[in-house]
């Protein structure tokens, strides 16, 4: 006898009517950021050259802060020396940090401990870990919050866990970025008592700003112990596919494919700026009692750190300053760079000096995505690869993975991780925060991973690549006319 299912009158149209609500609520939000897109403009770019040669006239010594106190100059300099053995390298790296000084407008942090979290099991692993042992308050900023799966417990357990042992927790989350997360989500943890703050909400009254967003990856425990870099709270990291299993000439499904990401852990004295930066996007209107965010903090290691953080906003040269900091970075390059980018849509000042350090015998090697969740920052993307390839700088494209990750380390020495692409967003529009980190043992171990990652990538062939069909050219370049809100 065939079964019969039986539902309860209305439910289907429920269901039908939750639907549409939903899709209608989705097309809404849709439509306000499309519209903010346009009032806002495109991304405004300082003028790197003019910036950066006001910088250079200024002449400053470099500062470095121990957990303990600021280190004289004769001190900073013994320190600087130990960093590379290459006196050529020591130099331009001692006159850059000058400039970089100038820009970041803070102090370089001594005594920190650094740990590399390479892809989002790692980093949710450490995540979990840290959280597990909050005693007094948890700080997270993402661009994208989701319930993730930390190995065992979800984050949103996890947070409920340390609210009901009497620990404080504050969630600032972009609007956007957020945008699908469950509101149930949000609402249970503000009942159970912690403080959620939305960057700039898509709504009609902040439709002039809605195209600055807040792009950061932060994680603060008890003002001891902070993670950043581009792996967001996002349960695309817990997909164990893989892009070798799609064909070339359909975008896979980016939610079931391996991503690639780094993060860095960090303890020591240059906790306190991250917590800085934290609390520069809080909303006023929810005030923190912020008397135990800024704890004494020990020596936990031998590495140097520097934070640069940069805002939301339409911007004026020191209102960008890791872009400033780059491509200063760039121009004293001795021997080599590295470079990955999630999205690598670069200005013409980002161009220009990757093309001059190759032009002076630098090795240049960028290692970029083959897939995207934006396909028209991949045609821009490759829309600059005959002008690079024809100064010599390498080009890979990851073949297997999601390249999500944001790095760059030049001369074994000057490494950064953080949440900003090579593209006019970070440059120009979004929120961001990077960690410059010195010294051979964070740069080493870049370089090895990066020379892991080419092992699943293919290099681009300058004679193959100008080979491709006019009309990959044709859309290449035409989609350069939008590089400046990408």
């Amino acid at each position: 006898m065939p079964t019969t299912i039986r539902t309860r009158p209305g439910l289907c149209c429920l269901h039908h009517s939750r639907f549409i609500k939903d899709l209608c609520q989705r097309w809404s939000r849709a439509c306000l950021y499309l519209l903010g897109l346009w009032l806002s403009g495109c991304a405004s770019i300082p003028d790197a050259k003019l910036a950066l040669n006001e910088i250079n006239t200024q002449t400053q010594p470099i500062a470095v802060v121990t957990a303990k106190q600021a280190l004289p100059p004769g001190k900073v300099e013994q320190a600087l020396k130990k960093l590379s053995p290459d006196e050529s390298i020591r130099a331009a790296l001692a006159e850059h940090l000058r400039v970089e000084q100038a820009i970041a407008g803070n102090s370089l942090y001594a005594d920190n401990k650094v740990t590399l979290l390479f892809n989002g099991e790692l980093t949710f692993s450490n995540m979990r870990q840290a959280l597990a042992g909050a005693q007094q308050y948890i700080h997270l900023e993402y661009f994208t919050f989701e319930d993730v799966d930390l190995g065992g417990i979800t984050l949103q357990a996890l947070l409920l866990q340390k609210l009901s042992q009497g620990v404080s927790v504050h969630l600032i989350y972009d609007a956007i970025g957020s945008g699908d997360t469950p509101p149930a989500l949000f609402e249970t943890l503000k009942k159970a008592g912690a403080k959620i703050t939305v960057f700039h909400p898509v709504q009609a009254s902040t439709l002039a700003r809605i195209n600055q967003r807040d792009h950061r990856k932060i994680m603060i425990v008890d003002g001891k112990l902070a993670i950043v870099g581009g792996v967001n709270l996002s349960k695309t990291y817990q997909s164990k596919g893989s892009l070798r299993f799609f064909s070339k000439q359909k975008l896979p499904d980016l939610n079931q494919a391996d991503w690639r990401d780094t993060d860095v852990m960090i303890t020591g004295p240059v906790v306190a700026n991250i917590q800085q930066a934290f609390l520069d996007h809080w909303d006023a209107a929810q005030p923190l009692d912020t008397s135990s965010f800024f704890p004494p903090l020990a020596k936990q290691g031998g590495q140097f750190v520097r934070v640069i953080t940069t805002p939301a906003s339409k911007r004026k040269n020191t209102d960008s300053p890791y872009y400033l900091t780059l491509i200063a970075a760039i121009q004293h390059a001795e021997h080599h760079i590295i470079l990955n980018s999630a999205y690598f849509v670069p200005t013409s000042a980002q161009e220009e000096a990757l093309v001059n350090a190759a032009d002076r015998g630098v090795k240049v090697s960028l290692l970029v995505p083959s897939f995207s969740d934006s396909t028209l920052s991949m045609n821009v993307q490759r829309s600059h690869y005959s002008h690079l390839l024809k100064h010599g700088i390498e080009i890979y494209e990851m073949q297997d993975q999601v390249l999500h990750a944001k790095m760059v380390s030049i001369d074994s020495v000057w490494s950064v991780i953080g949440s900003s692409n090579l593209d006019y967003r970070s440059a120009g529009i979004n929120a961001e925060i990077d960690v410059v980190i010195l010294g051979n043992e964070t740069a080493s171990m870049l370089e090895r991973r990066f020379q892991q990652d080419l092992k699943n990538a293919e290099k681009i062939e300058l004679e193959q690549w100008q080979q491709r069909p006019l009309w990959q050219k044709f859309k290449q370049q035409s989609s350069r006319i939008f590089e400046g809100i990408l």
